[in-house]
């Protein structure tokens, strides 16, 4: 097991070489790579606090305007939803790390040393006062001796950089020393991520024959598609994709491999209709590292993606579309049934004419009379959600019932559509003008 201090964390910082190499400890499953709750929420609170004040300031700008500008002007605030930003930052980090829960009787032993000024707390000067501070670091150095010793089969690897409260790793302040009684050999404490890739990782010669061919692989290209979907799939509540540009037929083609520079124009959409279509270009950048018995490679690899999207804001049609997408992976060239791990990604863009001739098969063109029913129905709901129809229960029941059964039937756009529908029925939004038909 390997546990981090929070220093550690933020300075590898995210999307980095560094946790690229953290990400790959624990997924080549020789060891674990966790940090102590306290941990998880002083990262968060690093993101999440300077954004806050940054919302405060906005708010007080906005009332200095209000209180300046000679007639009536009432600006609305932008709302901090901190429960968002919180949310966000810990599936970052949760993507590297695991969590340890800080135990309540870690809590309690902590603030029994900060109140006491027991190490690794202290007292420190402020404002012309002596303050009481380091509870937070008890705690986390608190949960790794306390893991070590309810897992007496494991050997637990401290890592941190804050040598003047936490030491060097050679000796320890009274109570640290004593809280260390009986776990030699099996509490081992490092003071960089350089020591921790020492310790597990081994550079090795890159081998691009084995990693292109990894990279071929269905499975490799099966996990590329599934988070294409999951991170540019078409906008549906609770995931808002931003646009990409992707290429596409003028006439509405889905035989992309035979478009010519005239017959393509570029686009942006809001996402794929369903998972693209996905094959292997190229790949640089290239780490690898020898842990355990297994090669695991970090690299940036362009992937051509062929899908489905809407083209058009008003009475939109499907088309196929073909767009480039890199991302860094994580993969093994000696582990073939390991997974592909997509580390981070970026924007799409869209295909070149050349890139078009070599783009697979897009998925099957769907019944395009299906979308004109899904505008149908989305119609009548906004007309019954216009109208404040008062549904008798039974009846507000069978077209929820109705809803569903039209978006499981209809997967491609069950969340776009359907859901909306049922959002609408449900009085949670109200459009500003009935529409013109049904």
């Amino acid at each position: 097991m390997i546990i981090l201090d929070t220093n550690i964390l933020e300075k590898a910082k995210l999307g980095t070489t560094s946790t690229d190499l953290l990400k790959t400890i624990g997924t080549s499953g020789v060891d674990v790579v966790a940090v102590p709750s306290v941990v998880m929420e002083e990262l968060i609170a690093h993101r999440i606090v300077p954004e806050r004040r940054k919302y405060e300031r906005a708010a007080q700008a906005l009332s200095s305007i209000a209180e300046s500008t000679p007639w009536p002007f009432s600006p609305k605030p932008p709302a901090f939803n901190h429960e968002r930003f919180r949310n966000h930052w810990y599936d970052q980090y949760a993507e590297i790390v695991t969590v340890i829960p800080t135990s309540r009787a870690a809590l309690q032993e902590a603030f029994h040393r900060e109140t006491h000024v027991l190490a690794p707390c202290k007292e420190v000067e402020a404002g012309g006062k002596t303050e009481k501070v380091g509870g937070r670091d008890a705690a986390i150095w608190l949960t790794a001796v306390e893991y070590a010793r309810e897992h007496t089969d494991e050997k637990v690897y401290f890592v941190s950089g804050n040598t003047r409260d936490f030491g060097d790793g050679r000796s320890y302040a009274y109570p640290m020393d004593e809280d260390l009684t009986g776990l030699d050999g099996r509490f081992i404490h490092l003071i960089s991520l350089t020591e921790v890739v020492n310790e597990f990782a081994t550079p090795e010669g890159v081998d691009n024959i084995a990693a292109e061919a990894a990279l071929r692989t269905t499975e490799a290209l099966r996990a590329v598609a599934q988070e294409s979907f999951r991170t540019y799939g078409h906008r549906r509540p609770g995931h808002e994709p931003p646009p990409f540009a992707v290429a596409a037929s003028r006439t509405g083609e889905f035989d992309l491999n035979g478009l010519g520079a005239d017959d393509v124009e570029a686009v942006h959409v809001n996402g794929w209709l369903s998972a693209p279509s996905v094959k292997y270009s190229s790949v640089r950048d290239i780490k690898a590292h020898r842990i355990g018995d297994h090669v695991w490679c970090a690299a940036t690899a362009q992937w051509l993606l062929a899908g489905l999207v809407l083209d058009g804001p008003v009475d939109a049609v499907v088309v196929a579309a073909g767009a480039v997408w890199e991302t860094r992976v994580l993969f093994s060239t000696t582990q073939p049934e390991t997974p592909l791990t997509v580390l981070r990604t970026f924007q799409p863009r869209a295909a070149t004419t050349e890139e078009l001739a070599n783009m697979p098969e897009p998925p099957q063109k769907p019944d395009l009379n299906l979308f004109a029913e899904a505008r149908r129905w989305s119609r009548l709901a906004r007309a019954a959600a216009h109208a404040n129809s008062n549904l008798s229960g039974a009846a507000f029941a069978n077209l929820l019932q109705q809803t569903d059964e039209f978006s499981n039937e209809r997967g491609y756009f069950r969340s776009a559509e359907a859901e909306r529908i049922q959002t609408l029925i449900l009085g949670h939004e109200s459009p500003t003008e009935p529409p013109a038909d049904d």
